[in-house]
């Protein structure tokens, strides 16, 4: 099964061919290989929850482990935490762009509110607990994640909190009248995410 490139593979083989150029191709190879097994490992799950694995989850997980092979496991963990924070970068830059237009920000919760049923929601492996969705506050429990839940069972759950801090880099300011908050994290270790984005 050929994996789709991702913007993971992508950074991760740029890296590799920088750094490791003798063993670019091992690496690349080893890379694939481990992607290719994961994928197959995971392919009974549903089509909501293939969109994250495919697109993050695996991706990370294969890049995690296969830059273990050439660099110490910290290192390796802050090279992926340096991929997901590029790309979470640029996302908020975009966001915070579009939200110049006047009056755009009050949509926003309600925006969350909806990609929260239909792309992080049961279907795809996660337990969101609606606490407030309407009049501009988005505030949401999520008992449950797939994020978490992969990193921990392929015994790698420090990885998931890159995922948790690209959140906070995408959607931090964004907007002065638009408030992110968030205290707890599945992937830091806390019992649950408490997701909050509201306007002041």
């Amino acid at each position: 099964m050929k994996a789709k490139e991702t913007y993971l593979s992508r950074d991760f083989r740029e890296t590799v061919a920088l750094r490791f150029p003798t063993r670019a191709k091992e690496l690349n190879t080893a890379f694939d290989m481990r992607l290719s097994a994961l994928l197959a490992e995971n392919a009974d799950a549903s089509k909501e929850k293939q969109y994250h694995l495919k697109r993050q989850i695996l991706p990370g997980i294969s890049a995690y482990e296969t830059l273990q092979r050439v660099m110490p496991q910290e290192e390796a963990l802050q090279t992926v935490h340096g991929y997901v924070e590029h790309l979470a970068r640029t996302s908020h830059k975009q966001l915070a762009a579009l939200l110049h237009i006047p009056g755009l920000y009050r949509l926003v919760p309600g925006v969350f509110v909806k990609s929260t049923r239909s792309i992080f929601g049961p279907a795809a492996g996660f337990a969101p607990k609606e606490l407030q969705t309407g009049n501009g506050v988005w505030r949401v429990d999520m008992m449950k994640c797939p994020y978490h839940d992969t990193c921990t069972e392929y015994g790698c759950p420090e990885l998931c909190r890159c995922f948790c801090d690209s959140d906070d880099i995408s959607y931090t300011g964004l907007h002065p009248k638009l408030i992110w908050e968030r205290s707890m994290t599945l992937g830091r270790g806390n019992d649950r995410c408490d997701f909050c984005m509201k306007v002041r």
